[in-house]
Parts: structure tokens; sequence; C-alpha cells
């Protein structure tokens, strides 16, 4: 028998009221971790990528 597991999606991070020269600087610090992120109308979001 195969049991499979099925990692649950975290809930993202919000981050609101950033420029886009903040979001480049946040880009760049954690850009090496696994992480998701997208910007838009200065609102960050990050998430964890799931394999």
């Amino acid at each position: 028998m195969i049991t499979t597991l099925i990692e649950r999606e975290a809930e993202p991070i919000l981050i609101s009221d950033l420029t886009w020269r903040e979001f480049k600087a946040v880009e760049q610090l954690i850009e090496r971790l696994g992480l998701r992120l997208s910007f838009l109308d200065g609102v960050l979001e990050i998430r964890k990528m799931l394999l």
C-alpha cells in the first residue's frame, strides 16, 4: 500500500503599502529561501513554494 502525504498550503503573508524599491530589496533578501513573491498595487504576497 502506498501512502501519499499532501502538504497543506500555508496562508500567504501580506504586506501593504510597499514601494517598488522596497519590494526589490525584499526580493533580493529572500530569493534563495524557496518562497514565491507576488507584488501588485503596493501589496507584497509571500508564499511558501510547494514541491
